[in-house]
């Protein structure tokens, strides 16, 4: 009996210390799931690989193809023993965004302004605080003239910043000599829609910065046409708008929200020939440069041309304008298009889907430093080959940084992924084209969808066009939702490492929203607003940019607020219901903070801080600028904007975690955890307070 009970007591041992056998094959069954997953992954990883193998392979064989040619055309001028006069034809080999090159007076005033010994002993010997000075000074003698008076310069004087300084002074007139005033032919003191806006002072102030358009307002002068090899500006039709401050050349995506602020003021004839300039570029060059320098024609901007019409059709309905702009967009969608261009990216085909899968990235064509920013890009290659990195990897990469417009931010760093030491990053990290922005795709859908609209309304019998951007806006929405969702929102992919960004930012809202994408099929949106409300991108005064505050040294991440942004956000939100309050609160917390900063400045500007009351943007790699072309179609947009709760209900700010202290560069925010974000809401109330006590509360628009 003891031996039998001994017995019992070891089975009951037994079995309370092992599993039993179902726990033991389920167990087993668990991990040969994990297994299975796992392998999944790694095909999936393979398989991205693969592609981008594939795709390397044909754009170094364009590269290369390209190289050889621009080597044949140098030899060609060296046997012929005299590099002081060329042909337009010989003077051939600066590369366009197109694969192409450079030909004509373009190439000829490229051979000074783009690339050679001038340019890089002027910039080298930095006689000028801002790199953009000398590229912007127009030429007082052909490009032939100069470059063979500055082969006659001694080799000291070459490395003399005075010597240099009185070259340039002799040879080169300054820069804002080639345009003069335009004198804007419709421009209106008292646009109605600024007159119908409710509140006095807000009237006041849309109509002040309404004035600011004439000091905005440029034409070029006639010898910029006349004798182009002698400038870096690109001679366009009409006047223009451009930024402000250094910027002095018209800007393409800024473009679009200069558009918005001009037909606002009903100045449609100049919205339309701003426009018809720019398509005109895409006719000459095959797509829009990233502004109007012929250093910028090595990369576009995100585009926005589409848009710009649309916004002008919604307001004319002239079809026959429509027709006529119709040939352009099409044009520029083909470039972003071209499989041979580098901004196309086949990926892997998820879920069974037989179509092939497309997504789109910047890349620029250059991989020398860019002529504007020459000093800053050298000294960025110089700390990039501390780490290994080859100085055309990195030049492309800044290029291309500058072809997104969001020239810089920690989306393009490699850190973003983690796989740099943490408090070491820094612009020589960065590595734009190995990233599908979400921002780029979006546009790109909604630059489809519209494409469809528009054959729609010209000609609603011919299906064939509206099917072809119809059936693509489609398959990009479903390759964004395999590639580009995290579950609860968009979010970057990182070719280099094979996942998801580790940087919030929002662009991974806003402009989705903007474009009318709102998730999966069958998704609830409300998630989506959601995750927005939790991000921490919802600043005190304005969306922050990212969730990262990199210190000052990108300007495209936290504290900083950028208009566009904050339009796309506020328009995008005005196309879910049930976010009315929201968005009325975030147009209102944008357009105080502007007023703010207005009246302590007297400027508007390019950007804002979004922690900080009345507190203009920081960072970058010039100083801030004012002025501000797309700040104020911005503010004229939603000036104009009719609200949306018609009560004095209030946004759920319960809901929405307001980033007080964003993790900076050293601590990058890990998606799961967003502590760091949050300000206490008493804290919160104090500020709104604080900010309603200096601006009057109605905000109200017609």
């Amino acid at each position: 009996n003891n031996n039998n009970n001994n017995n019992n007591n070891n089975n009951s041992c037994m079995a309370e210390g092992f599993p039993s056998q179902a726990d033991l094959m389920q167990h087993m069954h668990d991990q040969l799931m994990e297994l299975r997953e796992a392998n999944m992954r790694l095909s999936r990883d393979m398989e991205v690989v693969r592609t981008q193998l594939l795709s390397f392979e044909k754009r170094e064989a364009v590269e290369r193809a390209a190289i050889v040619k621009r080597l044949d055309v140098v030899q060609r001028v060296v046997e012929k023993g005299d590099v002081g006069v060329m042909s337009d034809k010989e003077d051939e080999g600066i590369a366009l965004a197109t694969g192409g090159v450079m030909t004509g007076a373009i190439a000829r005033a490229a051979s000074v302004f783009c690339e050679g010994p001038l340019m890089e002993a002027v910039q080298e010997a930095r006689i000028f605080q801002d790199s953009k000075t000398f590229v912007d000074s127009p030429m007082k003698d052909d490009p032939e003239v100069i470059l063979k008076a500055f082969s006659q310069l001694r080799p000291e004087e070459v490395k003399d910043a005075t010597a240099l300084r009185k070259f340039v002074g002799r040879w080169f007139g300054q820069p804002g000599e080639d345009y003069e005033q335009w004198e804007i032919p419709d421009l209106k003191l008292q646009p109605p829609n600024l007159m119908r806006i409710r509140n006095p002072e807000m009237r006041e102030w849309a109509l002040a910065i309404n004035k600011v358009w004439p000091t905005l307002g440029i034409k070029h002068k006639p010898q910029v046409k006349d004798f182009q090899q002698r400038h870096s500006s690109m001679a366009c039709s009409n006047g223009m708008i451009v930024p402000g401050g250094r910027f002095r050349e018209m800007y393409y995506w800024d473009t679009y929200w200069v558009v918005r602020g001009l037909l606002v003021c009903d100045m449609i004839d100049s919205a339309r020939g701003i426009v018809e300039d720019l398509a005109n570029m895409v006719m000459e060059f095959g797509f829009i440069p990233n502004g109007g320098r012929i250093y910028y024609l090595d990369r576009s901007q995100p585009p926005m041309l589409t848009a710009m019409v649309q916004e002008i059709y919604k307001t004319t309905c002239d079809k026959q304008w429509l027709a006529k702009m119709l040939p352009s967009l099409e044009r520029e969608y083909s470039f972003w298009m071209n499989s041979q261009g580098g901004r196309l990216v086949e990926m892997p085909r998820l879920g069974g889907c037989r179509e092939r899968q497309y997504l789109n990235i910047y890349r620029s064509v250059r991989e020398t430093p860019r002529p504007e920013s020459y000093v800053e890009d050298v000294e960025t290659a110089k700390e990039a080959q501390g780490l290994g990195r080859a100085p055309m990897d990195v030049y492309r990469a800044l290029a291309s940084g500058a072809e997104s417009g969001w020239d810089f931010t920690t989306r393009w760093l490699e850190d973003g992924t983690g796989r740099v030491e943490q408090g070491t990053a820094n612009l020589a990290t960065i590595d734009t084209c190995h990233v599908i922005p979400v921002d780029l795709n979006s546009i790109l859908y909604h630059m489809e969808k519209t494409l469809a609209f528009f054959h729609s309304e010209l000609n609603a019998e011919n299906l064939v066009a509206f099917n072809k951007y119809e059936t693509a806006s489609q398959q990009r929405a479903l390759t964004m939702h395999s590639w580009l969702w995290v579950g609860t929102s968009y979010r970057d992919y990182r070719l280099d490492v094979g996942t998801h960004s580790a940087i919030e930012a929002l662009s991974d809202y806003a402009v989705p929203l903007w474009a009318g994408l709102k998730g999966p099929g069958g998704f609830n949106p409300e998630i989506l607003i959601n995750s927005l409300k939790r991000s921490g991108l919802l600043a005190l005064c304005g969306a922050t940019t990212t969730a990262v505050d990199s210190g000052g040294r990108t300007q495209w991440d936290a504290p900083n607020a950028w208009p566009p942004l904050n339009l796309m956000l506020v328009e995008g939100l005005d196309r879910i219901p049930g976010t009315e309050a929201l968005g009325d609160c975030l147009c209102e917390t944008w357009l105080r903070n502007n007023f703010i900063t207005w009246q302590r400045t007297g400027f508007m500007h390019e950007k804002y801080d979004s922690f900080e009351p009345g507190r203009f943007g920081a960072g970058g790699e010039y100083e801030p600028q004012v002025g501000f072309g797309w700040s104020n179609g911005t503010a004229l947009a939603l000036l104009v904007r009719e609200t949306r709760v018609k009560t004095e209900e209030s946004v759920p700010w319960g809901d929405v975690q307001v980033m007080q202290t964003p993790a900076r560069i050293g601590n990058l925010p890990r998606p799961a955890s967003r502590g760091l974000m949050i300000r206490s809401p008493s804290n919160s109330q104090l500020k709104q307070q604080q900010m309603q006590q200096q601006v009057s509360p109605t905000w109200i628009a017609a």
